[in-house]
């Protein structure tokens, strides 16, 4: 994909040892309904697969949907979604979210997924590192959550870069 393209719809893709990395800190078991907001090319779809979850792929772009579906055709348990993650449809079971999302989307993206009505018991976002910083010494907001700060990455776990560094909000139902 064109770099002007990525800047226009904000991709930065993780390189793939990151995304094994978060992958493996999130400690996603067997069969456990898998939330990959924002899932570009597939860089954490593949290894939470991999670790047997069931996941949810959910992009914007089309031509990223249309190549996570031929990535992942073989894979009866990756489902991909073309749609917004700010508007797509959390699911109506419990279930817990991988994520590298656009990191202009955070604030809405935090208030659907810590909505009294979402059935989300885990989070795992890649996002700016003050904001990570800030969500975890002001807390959430919500009681039955705790913020905690999980993986740091450097711009270089990105391709390409993004503007700021990064880390994992590491987000559980108390």
């Amino acid at each position: 994909m064109p770099a002007d393209s990525c800047r226009r719809w904000g991709c930065h893709r993780l390189e793939p040892d990151w995304a094994e990395r978060i992958a493996a800190a999130a400690a996603v078991r067997p069969g456990e309904l898998v939330l990959d907001l924002g899932a570009g090319t597939g860089a954490l779809t593949w290894p939470l697969a991999q670790a047997g979850a069931r996941v949810l792929a959910v992009e914007l772009h089309p031509a990223r949907v249309a190549a996570l579906r031929r990535r992942f055709a073989d894979h009866q348990q990756v489902r991909v979604v073309q749609a917004d993650v700010v508007q797509f449809g959390l699911p109506g079971r419990p279930f817990r979210v991988v994520a590298n999302p656009p990191y202009g989307l955070r604030a809405q993206l935090l208030r659907r997924l810590l909505a009294a009505h979402s059935r989300m018991y885990a989070a795992d976002l890649v996002l700016p590192r003050a904001y990570v910083n800030r969500a975890v010494s002001r807390g959430t907001g919500r009681r039955a959550w705790r913020a905690t700060t999980g993986l740091r990455l450097p711009r270089s776990a990105f391709d390409p870069p993004p503007p700021l560094e990064s880390a994992v909000l590491r987000l559980r139902r108390h």
